[in-house]
């Protein structure tokens, strides 16, 4: 059974029309088939249903999914895979106890530690996301921590469960639980076996000049960052996923000594600057921030058409201010991240 991947939605927006309401963070899940024991006629009804559910589900049509995966139940396919993508479509549709009764299914079915892991965090999102319907529910967030708490026992790597375990920690309003929490996210995702693949990042071409002034006046330009790694985080305050990652970037931006590694945090919240002064206060975003007039130094990297944006991108530069890689929204947080920790621990230190 492949792993459930977290994802964080990309959030685009056309800087001529009004602020776009982003995707809520999305669990999909990549459900390909175990071989069974007696042998399946190609092109199969069976087979055919399967394969209409996971482009579906890959498409965001989650009733569409669910739908074929059912029908493929019927057809006789009561496997571990087919709970797994009903148990998603129903998370996505807002069907959550249904959810965590086809993880129930899941848990039943599977004995390897990481899908029994995955199946805990999803029924943990899925009591997560319930608890935000309405007022507060305390029982229900007490009820997430539990199953996202029994995911990283039975996976100390899944940096996904951590992720979700200091999101709940928030909503119950103990900010030090969760800080550690994400921190500890970060030293999962550095140890993640999935997040190897692509490493050591290769420099690529010369990143290109910028010189701007941060939230406190001091100039900030790629000149004066060079000898360091530096990591440019694309945000606004209108993209959700930007938002979601938030505590784990205020973790990143304090990881390591400045001299060998910063995130500075480019606002994408024109033409209003005064939005963003106020969020970053509230924030206490007490790293490098700074706003960048008409996506200047955005569209200056070629991050997305011109006047569009997609948000949150993630540009992370070598000492010798070198791109040596560009994530999108739709790359998981823990890659990012697990990618930029295992870079910067393993280079020499700067002379």
């Amino acid at each position: 059974m492949r792993k459930r991947i977290v994802l964080i939605g990309s959030c685009p927006r056309v800087m001529a029309v009004s602020r776009l309401a982003c995707s809520a963070l999305a669990l999909l899940l990549s459900i390909p088939r175990i071989a069974s024991q007696t042998a399946i006629p190609e092109k199969s009804s069976l087979e055919q249903e399967i394969q209409t559910a996971e482009i579906a589900i890959h498409a965001g049509r989650f009733a569409e999914a669910k739908q074929h995966f059912e029908q493929a139940e019927r057809l006789g396919d009561h496997s571990a895979e087919i709970n797994a993508g009903i148990g998603i479509s129903e998370l996505q549709l807002g069907h959550y106890e249904a959810s965590r009764q086809r993880e129930a299914k899941v848990l039943e079915l599977v004995s390897k530690d990481h899908e029994r892991a995955e199946a805990h965090n999803l029924i943990g999102t899925a009591w997560l996301r319930e608890s935000a319907q309405g007022a507060t529910n305390l029982v229900m967030l007490h009820a997430a921590e539990e199953s996202f708490q029994r995911a990283i026992q039975l996976d100390p790597v899944f940096d996904a469960a951590y992720f979700n375990l200091g999101n709940a920690l928030l909503r119950e309003s103990r900010e030090e639980d969760a800080s550690v929490t994400f921190r500890n996210f970060l030293e999962a995702a550095a140890k993640n076996p999935a997040y190897e693949e692509g490493l050591p990042l290769a420099s690529q071409a010369p990143a290109p000049a910028f010189a701007t002034m941060d939230s406190s006046g001091h100039a900030v330009s790629s000149e004066a960052l060079r000898g360091r790694f530096v990591l440019l985080d694309f945000w606004a305050t209108w993209c959700g996923p930007c938002m979601r990652a938030l505590p784990a970037m205020r973790q990143l931006a304090h990881y390591f000594p400045s001299a060998e590694f910063t995130v500075i945090s480019v606002n994408e919240d024109a033409p209003d600057q005064d939005v963003w002064r106020k969020f970053i206060a509230q924030q206490k975003m007490d790293w490098v921030q700074v706003w960048d007039k008409n996506a200047k130094i955005y569209q200056s990297f070629h991050l997305a058409p011109p006047a569009d944006l997609s948000l949150p991108r993630y540009v992370l530069l070598d000492r010798n201010d070198a791109v040596l890689q560009v994530y999108d929204g739709l790359d998981r947080l823990g890659l990012v991240v697990g990618q930029i920790v295992r870079t910067v621990t393993v280079a020499p230190k700067a002379p």
